[in-house]
């Protein structure tokens, strides 16, 4: 008998050449064991010495370790080592328990040194390993033997996977791949959600901060559209076939994360030996799935790594991951509908735990995520999607959409109709394309309508027209050079709204978030106005505080400048003025050192500016320099948008603590008056109106004529009355031009002004106020010293001259 022989601690290995000898071993000899049993499985004879071991389990060790070819040829040919240990355990009386210690210890390389197993001792190792699996696969899927630490999740799916897909959990089995282009117009299919998907990924990988992992995002195929791995997980993701691309699916991989996640529709941790194919038993899978708005699952989200334990942490992070991503996409899918975002407490919206509920203009629901389902306690989004707003909620279509054309983000409390829950609700408005957009909807047979305004890419210039052409061409002018350093001159007559067309410009540009400085030129003492608008150091005259003041150009530094009333700027701080823009430096009074300034500068005035200039009472360089664009605000009473701006005013007025809607006589009556005063003169008697109104919508009840003929009809001691009483009892203005006490007291003071011929002292007396007091109203509101001056000449002009002695 020609035999090799390899020595390994106490055993004696040979491989029998010869045929077989059925001769039983003896103990301490080297004769075969049990070699007709191994020939009728294997087709060979193996030869095994055992010296000094009077335990038969020594061979099974043996057999369990050996790495001939021939027996794992034996193996791929279906005959397991199973068989071989179980044919040989009859013929050498050693018990069942013995043979699975046998197998256990062999598989633990126990009584080997290290390093001794060889690459085909390992691959054969494996496939011992995988027919385990396979029969503990099938124990469990057919009962045979109870097997409690299984999960029923985990058996349903061996189930699908042996009965409906034919799959073999012992067979190795590749992940398919699809195509560079197919998986392309995947990603574009998911485009939205993929790019959601690729942040909070990141997110997820900086929390977690392990090495032996890998991140996936699959599509409702279970194709993986984007995956982010660890170094350390390189090999075992290469080896199982993680990348992009490839179908985790249940059908293709059998039991996994992805895969089954899909098919459950709910998050499933995956640990392990749960996995169907035994190829993928190393790894532990976390995974949860992504719905649509309507519960559709769109998309699954893995955390896959080769962990000892299952990872619940893991699962928690991944399921507040994929909200994020659902309630995300869902907001952005929902832009053109309404969408009502609620929670048991205030605080808690805007969280990844807040319902969500999008409607469209009739209130039909249209889309919800889970969190809406598990605060109303609906069973699916089928219960919720096509119902009505008003069935679901204690509320009804119009007060919502009047909540959400306040344009405030607050809370309100919201009842649920099924279990009288109380919520806290904030609804925010579809995004229209086209602003000013009437939105009509039915109840009861009757036709509603609400406009609902909204901002475009614009932002707030947006809300400055609603269709008057000059003011659209005003706005789209202001488009093109929004973020360029050209300076903007506003024109128009008082209250035309040249403050909130400013204010609208600086908001929609890059310096939104920079300071916006207004200064009234006209209001300010011109003793003041210097100090006021460059600033001064410590102690640089007298009265100057022991702090100093930075003043207003170098208060807008990386912002915008607003310069109102800027006709009415004495000449000596036009020189000034004219040097800062030129310079973008400013010397505060008493200073040594300029401060450089980055500003932008718009102005506004009332007056006729090239008048001026060719009166010399403004400089021309400095006109020139401010003009670098200028645009004309129609008066109210040439605008063609009126209806829509009477709308918008009235919600802008209401804020939520009113009326925010107007019948059409109403309408229609204001719609004819001219407005002297413009916006102005319109916002005021909104307010007055909305404070009168006992009921949800404005009507001509709310409404009296003498407040449209107030300003033009009031004259001699009812005016002086009104003036005085505004004079004594009004609040300092808040520096805002559209206070209306201020507004009111300032058209007072003209009227007695101009009653007592621009006599102060006569003013003063019929006011019962001192000169120095009225003197003091008369700057704060922009009543100067010229238009003093000029009445003073009128006057004198109009006066006969006294006859010569």
């Amino acid at each position: 008998m020609d035999s090799s022989n390899k020595k390994h601690g106490d055993l004696i290995v040979g491989t029998a050449i010869s045929p077989c000898n059925d001769e039983a071993p003896s103990i301490g000899s080297t004769k075969p064991i049990g070699n007709t049993e191994i020939a009728e499985h294997t087709g060979f004879s193996t030869v095994v010495g055992i010296e000094g071991t009077p335990d038969a389990t020594c061979f099974l060790k043996h057999v369990a370790r050996d790495s001939d070819k021939r027996l794992l040829s034996a193996e791929s040919d279906g005959v397991s080592l199973q068989k071989v240990a179980d044919d040989v355990t009859t013929k050498s009386n050693v018990s069942e328990g013995d043979v699975h210690n046998a197998l256990d210890s062999s598989q633990n390389n126990e009584g080997l040194p290290e390093n001794t197993a060889g690459p085909m001792e390992e691959a054969m190792l494996a496939t011992q390993k995988a027919s385990r699996h396979a029969t503990l696969v099938t124990s469990a899927v057919q009962g045979t033997k109870p097997i409690a630490d299984i999960d029923h999740l985990v058996r349903h799916s061996w189930t699908r996977c042996l009965q409906n897909y034919s799959l073999d959990p012992q067979k190795p089995k590749k992940a398919s791949v699809v195509e560079r282009a197919e998986l392309q117009a995947r990603r574009e299919q998911h485009g939205l959600l993929l790019s959601i998907a690729r942040v909070e990924l990141l997110g997820l990988r900086k929390r977690l901060q392990q090495t032996d992992m890998g991140i996936m995002l699959t599509d409702q195929d279970g194709v993986i559209l984007h995956y982010i791995g660890e170094p350390g997980f390189a090999t075992t993701a290469r080896r199982s076939g993680m990348r992009e691309g490839a179908i985790w699916s249940e059908r293709e991989l059998g039991t996994n994360g992805m895969g089954t996640c899909i098919i459950e529709q709910r998050s499933v941790v995956i640990h392990q030996y749960e996995h169907f194919l035994a190829q993928n038993t190393e790894l532990t899978c976390s995974a949860a799935p992504i719905f649509d708005r309507e519960g559709r699952v769109v998309a699954a989200l893995d955390i896959s790594g080769c962990f000892n334990s299952s990872q619940t942490h893991t699962l928690a992070l991944v399921e507040i991951a994929a909200q994020n991503i659902e309630n995300r996409a869902l907001l952005e899918t929902c832009k053109n509908n309404f969408v009502l975002r609620f929670h048991r407490l205030p605080e808690f919206i805007s969280t990844p735990g807040e319902g969500i509920i999008a409607f469209d203009d009739n209130g039909i629901i249209v889309g919800a995520n889970r969190s809406a389902l598990d605060l109303l306690n609906a069973p699916s989004h089928r219960a919720l999607c096509g119902q009505l707003i008003e069935t679901v909620f204690d509320t009804t279509l119009a007060t919502q959409m009047q909540l959400a054309a306040r344009r405030a983000f607050r809370a309100a409390p919201l009842i649920c109709r099924d279990n009288q829950v109380k919520l806290w609700s904030a609804i925010q408005p579809p995004e229209r394309e086209a602003r000013g957009e009437i939105v009509s909807y039915r109840r009861g047979g009757n036709v509603i309508t609400s406009t609902v305004i909204q901002e475009e890419a614009s932002g707030p210039l947006a809300l400055m027209e609603f269709g008057d052409p000059l003011m659209a061409n005003n706005v789209r002018i202001v488009q093109r050079v929004l973020n360029r350093d050209i300076s903007i001159l506003l024109l128009g007559e008082t209250g035309t709204g040249k403050g909130h067309f400013a204010k609208a410009i600086h908001a929609a540009s890059d310096r939104a978030d920079k300071p916006f400085v207004t200064v009234n030129c006209a209001a300010i003492p011109e003793t003041l106005i210097e100090s006021e608008l460059f600033g001064y150091r410590p102690g640089a005259f007298t009265g100057a505080t022991r702090e100093g003041n930075a003043g207003r150009v170098a208060q807008a530094n990386g912002g915008t400048l607003f310069l109102d009333e800027i006709g009415d700027m004495p000449l000596p701080l036009q020189v000034r003025l004219l040097s800062v823009i030129e310079d973008r430096e400013v010397m505060p009074l008493g200073g040594s050192k300029a401060i450089p300034v980055d500003i932008r500068i718009i102005s506004a005035t009332h007056c006729d500016l090239s008048q001026h200039v060719r009166e010399r009472r403004f400089r021309e360089d400095l006109y020139y320099r401010l003009n670098g664009l200028s645009l004309r605000m129609p008066p109210l009473r040439e605008r063609r948008d009126v209806h829509d701006l009477i709308r918008s005013l009235l919600r802008e007025e209401a804020r939520g603590k009113g009326p925010s809607d107007i019948d059409d006589d109403a309408l229609s009556r204001l719609q004819k008056y001219d407005w002297p005063g413009n916006l102005r003169q319109m916002r005021n008697v909104l307010r007055t109106m909305i404070a009168m109104c006992d009921t949800d919508c404005l009507t001509l009840a709310d409404f009296n004529e003498d407040w449209l003929l107030n300003g033009v009809a009031a004259h001699g001691a009812t005016a002086a009355s009104s003036a005085s009483a505004a004079a004594q009892r009004a609040p300092e203005p808040s520096g805002d031009g559209d206070d209306v006490l201020a507004d009111a007291e300032r058209e007072a003071l003209r009227r007695v002004l101009e009653n007592c011929r621009w006599n102060v002292s006569a003013a003063a007396v019929q006011l019962h106020v001192s000169r120095k007091t009225l003197y003091r109203k008369m700057f704060r509101h922009g009543i100067t010293r010229r238009e003093l001056r000029e009445a003073t000449i009128a006057n004198a002009a109009l006066s006969p001259h006294p006859r010569s002695p």
